[in-house]
Formats: structure tokens, C-alpha cells, sequence
């Protein structure tokens, strides 16, 4: 079982890539590049302070070792999510923007799915 802390940080995790999945969604229609790279700002200064600090130290022993696995599949996905950020800031044509965008929300997608995954944990 998951600590109270590692829920509390997973869920309040899984609300802001909801959000930021609304902007993203919002953006494929008209693209606000200023908002959507303060949002994604706010968000991964969020993911630094509470989901990069969180170990396995409160956690049993049986549930460690899978609780390490997907933090590093997290870790790694924001890190592309990160990368996808700057390419769409580099982009110019409209056709390059929506392909960004969608690489975007496909990768909050599966970050999405990461923290149900460590929220079901918690239930089991």
C-alpha cells in the first residue's frame, strides 16, 4: 500500500495533467504558446517538488520494487513531455504546431495512466 503522502502527491499530480490536458486540447483550436509554457512551467515545477522528491523508504518491500518501476516510467515520460514542450516552441507552421500537440497529449495521456496505475496500487 502506498503511503498517505505518495496518494496525496499522485492524485493532486493526476488533477494537474488533467488541466494541462484541457490547454493542450484548447491549444490544438487556437494556440496560446505564452499560456500553455506558463502552464507546463507551473507543472513541472510542481512535478520537481513533489513527485521527483517522493522514494521508497515509507513504502513495504513488495510494492517498492513496482512503485520504483513506474516512478522511473514517470520520470522519463515528463522528461519527453519536457523535450515535445520545446519542440512545439520551435515550431512555426500550423501542420507542425497540431503534430506537436498531439505528441503532447499523447504523452500526458500516458502519464494520466501512470497515476491511475499508482492510485489502483494503493486500493489493491
Amino acid at each position: 500500500m502506498l503511503s498517505a503522502s505518495h496518494d496525496r502527491a499522485y492524485q493532486d499530480f493526476l488533477t494537474l495533467l488533467t488541466k494541462f490536458m484541457a490547454v493542450v486540447v484548447g491549444a490544438k483550436r487556437e494556440l496560446d504558446r505564452e499560456q500553455l509554457e506558463r502552464e507546463f512551467r507551473d507543472l513541472s515545477n510542481w512535478f520537481k517538488r513533489q513527485i521527483i522528491t517522493l522514494n521508497d523508504r515509507n513504502l513495504e518491500p513488495e510494492i517498492a520494487s513496482r512503485w520504483q518501476s513506474v516512478q522511473r516510467e514517470i520520470q522519463r515520460e515528463f522528461k519527453l513531455l519536457s523535450t515535445d514542450i520545446l519542440f512545439l516552441a520551435s515550431a512555426r507552421q500550423n501542420s507542425t504546431q497540431q503534430k506537436r500537440l498531439k505528441n503532447i497529449e499523447e504523452r500526458l495521456s500516458k502519464l494520466i495512466g501512470y497515476c491511475q496505475i499508482m492510485l489502483l496500487k494503493d486500493n489493491n
